[in-house]
């Protein structure tokens, strides 16, 4: 019998284009956890990123918080350091990952304010 093998998501599968010379890329710190290639995450007051849920960005009353998409898999126990796509780039919606009660429709318009657009996946 034949071995069936499922690959998960690419790292930056998600990402359709960006600026040369990684200039749509930032280092920021990730709130312990695990985070996938596409996740989207929202900062905090202090400019620590969180994967984004729909509690998160209606307790942003002030509209200051940022918007990015984690670049590759990573993971740590305490908050860390990661690659990000935060200005200038165009992302597949289909690869998106989002917290709870978000959705794509809704994290459109938030990327934008970074100016990430989100392509529909063909």
């Amino acid at each position: 019998m034949a071995t069936v093998l499922t690959q998960g998501k690419v790292d930056e599968g998600f990402l359709v284009g960006e600026l040369n010379a990684g200039m749509s890329r930032e280092t920021v710190t990730l709130a312990a956890g695990t985070y996938q290639s596409g996740s989207v995450v929202i900062s905090d007051e202090g400019g620590n990123y969180s994967l984004a849920t729909q509690a998160l960005v209606d307790a942003d009353v002030d509209g200051d918080a940022k918007y990015a998409v984690v670049a590759r898999n990573c993971s740590g126990t305490a908050a860390f350091p990661a690659a990000v796509i935060a200005d200038t780039a165009a992302v597949k919606d289909s690869e998106l990952v989002l917290g709870a009660g978000l959705t794509v429709a809704e994290a459109k318009p938030l990327l934008a304010k970074s100016k990430i657009k989100v392509r529909t996946a063909v």
